[in-house]
């Protein structure tokens, strides 16, 4: 965190050179406004301090610069340690709060104004004194599809001033809204004011090493907080949070995407998000950036308030503007005018601001910021009850501590019922699974053993089929040679009978005499001894057809009357004891 001025000089002397500064000052501001400049605070004069912020009706502050080397530039040059070294600063040297506890009384009270923005790029200033916390803005609907809602966030206007949010439309067809940017570099805050882009055109961040002019400071501006946070690009921390604190975050994001987080009050809160880049053009080693779309806020528990982490998705779209959450947070006041004032930029005159108005849903003067109720460290009269409240809110603390632990012993004994269920669930269905696999065992070895069975039975009747169908062809064999035997015994008796005719017709023609003249005829008709001859085979055919009939006839009747005495076959009787003997 930034060493702030600890420097105490004399009051008698500080007081005289502080009304030297205002006399000059008045001086200088009487040709822009007649209004007389409040009076200027030491850092040492808490009196003073709360009585500037306490005044009932503020009137209206100038913002021109006190001398013409007010908007000379500073120069970034490297120092110590590669550290930046601004130089030329304004010459109304601001007065910061030195409240160790960072009591938020210079919070009381803000100029809320509309500005109005440039149509491109404005160019940087460096401030001495971070943005305050961001406010909470009740956001209507769009009046109208292209809408854009634009302010809400904290503007330098020789001090820093809300911008009010409103709903706005492009001034140029395809223009684009670009989000205020804020750099914490060295011991300052480079920023640049909010502004409509035009078309193909990306937002340049300032390079390192350029020259940027330095905020002219308001005159009887009571100055915040220096930057505590990491260096880079960062925006306000979340409504109620510690002033001075920031969040870092990537170029374009919008400011409101924190109004829904809760309370910071130590560094630690950071925004990540998805950066869309429409080009890559590099201008002074920085890289052209558009517009950021979805982005992540995160906090660790010791960075919050109510000590407890967080995390939190937000759409980050300028149509689209979160609504702030809801409760007793720290609210923006609406704009005395609609008029908008112009955006402060180097070289040009600054407006007149309005008067400055009440924050609502701020806490106490002198309470903690992000915690109300909680005193700040400047008040001694309330130690004792800030004590008693520490003991309560540490009994508090024991005794949830207790609870959690008792809910944690429940929830393990629970668990532990629940594995137990588990282990005897796990058993049971083991023991189940073994019973099925017994079975589906023991149904498989039947189903084997029906099979082997079915097999032995279907063996041994193919074997029987082929011991009959062996035995049949056995017998149709032996019939065949059966039929054979007679056939060729038939034929063999054909062949006897055919010589015995034969012989008993050569005989027979032997005994005859033939006559000479039927010999002579014979010979002369070879007709009819052929006709003869056809005779005698005929009648040899006929006695062989007569002997196989003969001969089956009596096959038949020998093997019928074997059948019978087969049928009528007495059963066999066993001797008696007389007949063995």
């Amino acid at each position: 965190m930034p060493v702030r001025s600890s420097a105490r000089p004399v009051s008698f002397k500080l007081h005289a050179l502080a009304w030297v500064a205002l006399a000059v000052l008045g001086a200088c501001s009487k040709g822009a406004d007649n209004t007389p400049a409040a009076p200027l605070a030491a850092a040492s004069d808490a009196a003073a301090s709360d009585a500037m912020t306490g005044t009932p009706a503020p009137v209206a502050v100038a913002t021109t610069a006190p001398a013409a080397v007010n908007n000379a530039p500073i120069r970034v040059n490297p120092g110590a340690g590669n550290q930046p070294a601004y130089v030329n600063e304004s010459t109304n040297a601001p007065v910061y709060a030195d409240d160790p506890t960072y009591a938020n009384d210079d919070q009381q009270d803000v100029v809320s104004v509309y500005v109005d923005p440039p149509e491109e790029q404005p160019a940087p200033v460096a401030v001495d004194w971070a943005p305050p916390p961001m406010l909470v803005e009740d956001v209507p609907p769009p009046p109208y599809p292209d809408g854009v809602w634009t302010g809400g966030y904290w503007a330098w206007q020789g001090r820093w001033v809300w911008s009010a949010g409103r709903w706005s439309r492009p001034p140029h067809p395809d223009y684009t809204w670009q989000q205020p940017y804020y750099e914490h570099r060295g011991d300052k805050v480079v920023y640049v004011p909010a502004y409509w882009s035009p078309p193909h055109q990306s937002f340049v961040a300032p390079a390192i090493g350029i020259a940027i002019v330095a905020a002219v400071i308001a005159v009887g501006v009571h100055a915040g907080h220096h930057a505590d946070g990491p260096q880079g690009v960062f925006i306000p921390p979340p409504p109620g949070s510690r002033p001075g604190i920031i969040v870092p975050a990537p170029i374009g994001t919008p400011p409101r995407v924190v109004i829904g987080a809760p309370p910071v009050i130590n560094v630690g809160m950071r925004v990540n998000g998805n950066v869309e880049r429409n080009s890559h053009n590099v201008t002074n080693n920085t890289t052209n950036i558009t517009n950021v779309r979805n982005v992540t806020i995160v906090a660790p528990p010791t960075a919050t308030a109510n000590g407890r982490g967080f995390q939190q998705a937000v759409a980050a779209d300028p149509h689209r503007p979160p609504q702030g959450a809801a409760g007793g947070r720290p609210t923006a006041p609406t704009p005395q005018s609609t008029t908008a004032v112009a955006a402060w930029q180097p070289g040009r005159p600054a407006p007149t601001l309005p008067a400055a108005q009440p924050v609502r849903g701020m806490p106490p003067r002198g309470e903690g910021p992000g915690r109300p109720g909680l005193p700040a460290g400047n008040d001694p009269h309330a130690q004792q009850a800030q004590q008693a409240q520490q003991a309560q809110q540490q009994q508090r603390g024991q005794q949830e501590q207790a609870q959690r632990a008792q809910e944690q012993a429940a929830q393990q004994k629970a668990q532990q019922d629940q594995a137990h269920n588990a282990q005897q669930q796990a058993q049971q269905a083991q023991q189940q699974k073994s019973q099925q696999e017994q079975a589906q065992k023991a149904q498989q070895e039947q189903s084997q053993r029906a099979q082997q069975q079915a097999q032995q039975q279907r063996t041994q009747q193919e074997q029987a089929a082929q011991k009959g169908q062996q035995e049949q062809a056995q017998k149709a064999q032996q019939q065949a040679a059966q039929q054979k035997a007679q056939q060729e015994q038939a034929q063999r008796g054909q062949q006897q009978a055919v010589q015995k005719a034969q012989q008993e017709q050569a005989q027979k023609a032997g005994q005859q005499h033939v006559q000479p003249d039927q010999v002579t005829h014979a010979q002369q008709n070879p007709q009819l001894q052929q006709q003869r001859e056809q005779q005698a085979q005929k009648a040899q055919q006929d006695q062989a057809a007569k002997a196989n009939e003969a001969k089956a006839k009596a096959d038949e009747e020998k093997a019928k009357s074997e059948a019978e005495a087969k049928d009528h076959k007495p059963p066999e009787r066993k001797p008696d004891d007389n007949e063995r003997k």
